[in-house]
């Protein structure tokens, strides 16, 4: 559950009786945002492609009597006209497009389809906000999309938002797809787009449990070893507890109009300062914090130690190692500078211990009911 958010630096009142639309309801992500924006007591409409048989929001939910809801609408974001129509009919003034395919390895071996489900409703949720003059949107991007940036002689990392993106896997080039499609609508249309380049996400209602932190604390869970690709145990990544992700998204948004300028005056028109302008990285780290020593910042872990802190909370398991795939492409270190984001204001508020312990609590009091559908996950080695 999605705690109560500290106001500091925000409009209180920013969201009343906002009519927003948060697209792919269902998922991790815009379960906890609808969740804020309806606290915030905006009117929140949300998209879902498939009536799934466990729903993350209704886990998330604690107080059952809660009449706040968000309106939903099964739709199928492939459909131009259809995605017009809903856009017509709601007034939007506020666009979180998160639906996406999210999964790398089903990405790997339906490359199509990911493509297809990935770039087409972005193209379709940008064009319907250019003709309604939608006053926002925000389009999730990943932190993905950079790619390789670990041992490069030039723009090395951290990954800073003018850094060209060298997405090779298929899940890493359909967010590249659309991120640079936001950015065109952006620049060109001068649409009021934020796109969000967020380091990994974690969290309690995380149902993917092809991901590090929900699959081992699911494995342990049920007795089974953790689980690492061989090659993979010393990788680094960023990582970011879901309230925080959250406030980040919701923080940006309130912030395009004066980002943009009244009359979309701040749009660079040329050179350097236009590559990346749209996009913020989200994360906890200036270049100096991870310069200094990567290793020593609390949110950067490796494979082996985020499996060691969950092996000490809950069972110490010895993990096991396993070939990777053929097909699958491991991203090397990959942590963000976030300044341009922490300089307009935000900042997170959760740390990683924190964040972990929440989290590890809510699978252990959901257990009975996520057992069954991480059975795949937690029993395939």
């Amino acid at each position: 559950m999605i705690m109560a958010r500290q106001k500091t630096k925000r409009n209180a009142n920013f969201w009343f009786g906002k009519r927003v639309l948060v697209t792919g309801g269902d998922g991790f992500l815009a379960s906890h945002l609808i969740q804020a924006l309806l606290a915030e007591e905006a009117v929140v409409v949300t998209t879902v492609r498939h009536n799934r048989p466990l729903h993350t929001s209704f886990l998330l939910k604690e107080n059952g009597d809660d009449p706040a809801q968000a309106d939903i609408e099964h739709i199928n974001l492939l459909g131009y006209q259809d995605v017009k129509r809903l856009c017509d009919r709601h007034q939007f003034d506020t666009v979180f497009h998160l639906a996406a395919s999210a999964i790398v390895s089903d990405a790997a071996n339906s490359p199509l389809s990911t493509i297809e489900n990935n770039v087409i409703p972005t193209m379709n949720i940008l064009e319907a906000a250019r003709v309604n003059k939608i006053p926002r949107v925000i389009v999730a991007s990943s932190d993905k999309s950079y790619g390789d940036h670990a041992f490069g002689e030039t723009e090395k990392l951290p990954y800073h938002e003018n850094y060209a993106l060298r997405g090779l896997d298929m899940y890493s080039t359909s967010k590249v797809c659309t991120d640079m499609i936001a950015q065109a609508y952006a620049l060109q249309f001068k649409l009021p787009v934020g796109i969000t380049r967020c380091c990994n996400m974690f969290g309690p209602g995380d149902l993917n449990f092809t991901r590090l932190i929900p699959r081992t604390i699911m494995r342990l869970l049920s007795g089974k070893p953790p689980v690492i690709n061989i090659g993979n145990e010393k990788v680094l990544r960023e990582y970011i507890y879901v309230e925080d992700a959250v406030r980040a998204n919701m923080f940006i948004a309130e912030q395009l109009q004066e980002y943009y300028g009244n009359k979309k005056e701040n749009i660079p028109k040329s050179g350097v300062s236009v590559y990346g302008w749209p996009a913020f990285n989200i994360g906890s780290y200036s270049e100096n914090e991870t310069s200094e020593d990567s290793k020593r910042c609390e949110k950067i872990k490796s494979v082996v130690d985020i499996i060691s802190m969950l092996r000490k909370d809950i069972r110490n398991i010895e993990p096991i190692t396993i070939e990777k795939p053929s097909n699958f492409i491991e991203i090397p270190d990959q942590f963000a500078d976030s300044s341009k984001l922490k300089t307009l204001g935000f900042k997170p508020h959760v740390s990683f211990d924190e964040g972990l312990e929440r989290t590890v609590a809510w699978y252990k009091k959901h257990f009975d009911v996520l057992e069954k559908i991480a059975h795949r996950y937690t029993n395939d080695h």
